[in-house]
C-alpha cells in the first residue's frame, strides 16, 4: 500500500506513552490524491507537529477543501492543498474495549516556522516498530535494563583475567641480571657463627700474576747504575686543595698526592689539549676489523681497593717503529715494539720491560734509534693486547704515569689516560718560547749528563723521572729555560717543520710530496697536530745533511719567520700552501767577515 500514515513519535515522551494504551485509525488516499490524512489529528489530544506535519489535518471521510493556504500562527486546523479528495477508510484497528474517540480537534500552539520550498521531498514509509522500549534501550546502553544482571565487557574479563594470574606487584624499571644456572632448593637455616667459619677468603688479584709471555730487552747503557744511586728521591709535597677538576685528580694514595701538581701544570700547558686529545687520535688512525685491525683503546678503571697494594705513579717509555696494512696500505709510525715500565718510588723496580710484536708487517725496524732489529722480533709473542692487559692490571684512573712526550707512549699503547706528568710540558727551551725540550737536552741541563745515541726505554723513563724530580719538585714547579744543543757534525737538525697544513692531508700525503720534489724519502712523519683549520707536524730524515739537501732542493725563495729561522712555500692544487721550515736559524759567523 503506497503512501500510508504510520504512527510516528513526535519528540514527545508522551506520544511514547499514548501508544502503550490507545491504538489509532489510520487512512488511506488513493494514488496520486495527495498525502495520507494524519491520524494524530483525530486523536483527543491533537497533533504536536501542527504545520510540519507531512500528513492532511482532515476528517475522516471530508472532501479536500480549497486551495491551500499559508499556514498561520493560531489556526486550528490546517486544510489540505491541491485538487485530491481523501477516500474512505481502508484499514482501520481500534482497542479491544474502547470505541474510537470523537474527532474533537484540540487548540496547538505551533512556533512560526519558514514555509517550505515548494517541492517537498518523497518520504519513504519505515516498517512499523510495535516495541518502542527498544529504542530507550538502545539510547541508553550503557546501564543495565531491569531486573537485567550486569556484564563484565570482554576486555574487562580478559584484563582481570591476566591480573589474576600475574604478578601483583610491578616490575622494577631495570631489573637485576640473573645467572643462567638454576637455583637449588633452600637449605636449612644455619647459625651466623657457622656462615662466618665457611666464609672463603681471596687473594686479592695484582698484575704481578699474569702470566705474560715477556721478551726481555736492553741496550747497554754506560754509568747509568751511579747515578741512579746517587739521585735523591724529593720528599712528598703537601696535598692542594680540592677543586672540581675536568680530568681526575691523584688525591688517594701519597704517591698521587706528591705528584698532584706536576700533574696540574702539565694539563695548563696550551699544547696539553692538543697532544692528548685521544677523541682525534683515534680518529685519525681509526681502523675496522675489514681493513685488519682488531686493536681496542683502553681506559682505566676508578681507583678503588683492587689496585690498593698498585704503585700509584710509574714512569714509562715506549719503542714504537712503522708498520703498513697489508690489505689497506694504512701505514701506522707509532707501532708498538718495546714497552718498560718502571716503579716511580724505587726506580730500581722494573715493573715490566718486554719487546712487542707488530699486528701488522714492520717497514722501519728505526734500528739506528731503539737498536732492535727484525730477528729480535720473530719469536716475540708479546703483543698489544698483552700490553693492555698489563696497564688494565696495573693503572687506576689516579695512577700517576711519568715520562717524556708521554702522549705518543698512550698512543703507542692506545690508552686514554690524563693523570701524566709529561716533562716536554713542563720545560721550557731558553730563546724559543714555543719549542719542545728533547730528552736529550733536559738529561745535559738539569742532569749534567748525556744521553746515548741509541735509545733504552728503560733508561729513558728514568731520566724523564729523575728530570721531574731535581729539576721541577725540587724548584717547586721554577724551572730553568733549557739550552736547546746541536748536531757536532754541522750544527745542524735532521728534522723539518711543516705547518700551515690544511684539514685532509695526512703524514703520507707529506711524505710523498717530499719524495716527488726532493726525491728523498723521510724516516718519519709525526701525527698531524689540527689546532684549527690548518696542522703542523714535524718529519724526520736519515741524517743532517738529508734535512739540508731536501730544504735547498725544495723550489721557491727561503724567507726568515719570526725567528730567524729559514721557510719556504710548497703550493697545493687547490691554490693554497704550506710552510716548511728549518728547525735552526743560521748562525752569523763573525770571525769569516773580519777576515
Amino acid at each position: 500500500v503506497n503512501h500510508i500514515c504510520i504512527i510516528h513519535i513526535c519528540t514527545s515522551i508522551y506520544s511514547v506513552t499514548m501508544v502503550k494504551t490507545t491504538k489509532y485509525t489510520l487512512y488511506k488516499t488513493e494514488e496520486g490524491e495527495g498525502p495520507s490524512p494524519c491520524a494524530f489529528f483525530n486523536s483527543p489530544r491533537g497533533c504536536n507537529n501542527g504545520a510540519n506535519c507531512k500528513f492532511a489535518h482532515v476528517l475522516p471521510n471530508e472532501p479536500a477543501a480549497a486551495p491551500a493556504v499559508a499556514w498561520q500562527p493560531g489556526s486550528l486546523v490546517p486544510v489540505a492543498s491541491g485538487n485530491n479528495s481523501v477516500s474512505s477508510s481502508d484499514i482501520s484497528s481500534e482497542s479491544e474495549d474502547e470505541a474510537p474517540p470523537a474527532p474533537v480537534p484540540v487548540p496547538v500552539a505551533v512556533p512560526k516556522v519558514k514555509t517550505p520550498k515548494a517541492k517537498a521531498p518523497k518520504v519513504k514509509a519505515p516498517k512499523v516498530n510495535n516495541t518502542p522500549q527498544k529504542t530507550e534501550a538502545v539510547a541508553d546502553s550503557m546501564f543495565a535494563a531491569p531486573g537485567q544482571k550486569p556484564q563484565t565487557p570482554a576486555s574487562q574479563k580478559k584484563r582481570k583475567r591476566s591480573i589474576d594470574q600475574a604478578d601483583p606487584f610491578s616490575k622494577p624499571k631495570h631489573a637485576p641480571k640473573v645467572n643462567a644456572a638454576p637455583q637449588a632448593a633452600p637449605a636449612a637455616t644455619t647459625p651466623k657463627s657457622q656462615k662466618k667459619k665457611t666464609k672463603v677468603v681471596e687473594k686479592p688479584f695484582s698484575f704481578r700474576d699474569l702470566a705474560l709471555p715477556v721478551a726481555s730487552f736492553s741496550v747497554p747503557v754506560p754509568g747509568v747504575n751511579n747515578v741512579i744511586a746517587n739521585l735523591p728521591i724529593a720528599p712528598p709535597t703537601p696535598a692542594a686543595p680540592p677543586q672540581p677538576p675536568k680530568f681526575p685528580i691523584p688525591a688517594s694514595s701519597p704517591e698521587g698526592i706528591k705528584w698532584q701538581k706536576a700533574v696540574i701544570a702539565s694539563r695548563n700547558n696550551p699544547k696539553y689539549n692538543s697532544e692528548f686529545d685521544f677523541d682525534k687520535t683515534r680518529r685519525q688512525l681509526a681502523v675496522t676489523k675489514e681493513t685488519g685491525s682488531f686493536a681496542q683503546w683502553i681506559k682505566a678503571k676508578p681507583y678503588g681497593p683492587w689496585c690498593a697494594n698498585n704503585p700509584h705513579a710509574i714512569a714509562i717509555d715506549c719503542e714504537m717503529c712503522e708498520t703498513k696494512c697489508p690489505v689497506t696500505g694504512i701505514s701506522n709510525h707509532k707501532a708498538l715494539c718495546r714497552l718498560s715500565v718502571v716503579n716511580a718510588v724505587n726506580p730500581d723496580d722494573v715493573l715490566l720491560d718486554t719487546l712487542v710484536k707488530p699486528e701488522w708487517p714492520v717497514v722501519d725496524h728505526r734500528s739506528r734509534i731503539n737498536g732492535i732489529k727484525k730477528d729480535h722480533l720473530e719469536s716475540v709473542q708479546f703483543t698489544l693486547a698483552h700490553a693492555q692487559a698489563f696497564m688494565m692490571a696495573l693503572c687506576s684512573n689516579e695512577t700517576v704515569i711519568i715520562g717524556h712526550a708521554v702522549h705518543n707512549d698512550l698512543i703507542a699503547l692506545q690508552m686514554e689516560h690524563h693523570c701524566n706528568v709529561d716533562s716536554a710540558m713542563l720545560f721550557s727551551v731558553k730563546d724559543e718560547d714555543n719549542a719542545t725540550c728533547s730528552l736529550k737536552d733536559l738529561a745535559m741541563g738539569v742532569l749534567k749528563r748525556a744521553m746515548p745515541d741509541v735509545h733504552d726505554s728503560v733508561n729513558d723513563a728514568r731520566v724523564a723521572l729523575f728530570v721531574l724530580e731535581e729539576g721541577y719538585l725540587k724548584t717547586n714547579g721554577k724551572t730553568e729555560p733549557i739550552v736547546r744543543s746541536f748536531s757536532k757534525k754541522k750544527g745542524g737538525s735532521n728534522e723539518l717543520f711543516v705547518h700551515r697544513i690544511p684539514k685532509g692531508c695526512y703524514p703520507e700525503h707529506i711524505s710523498n710530496m717530499f719524495l716527488a720534489h726532493t726525491h728523498i724519502k723521510p724516516q718519519e712523519v709525526q701525527t698531524i697536530d689540527f689546532n684549527s683549520d690548518t696542522g703542523k707536524t714535524t718529519v724526520s730524515f736519515l741524517t743532517v745533511e738529508h734535512a739540508h739537501t731536501v730544504f735547498k732542493t725544495l723550489e721557491g725563495e727561503p724567507k726568515p719567520d719570526k725567528t730567524g729561522r729559514m721557510q719556504k712555500r710548497v703550493y697545493l692544487k687547490t691554490g693554497g700552501y704550506i710552510h716548511v721550515r728549518q728547525m735552526v736559524a743560521p748562525r752569523k759567523r763573525k770571525e769569516v767577515v773580519n777576515a
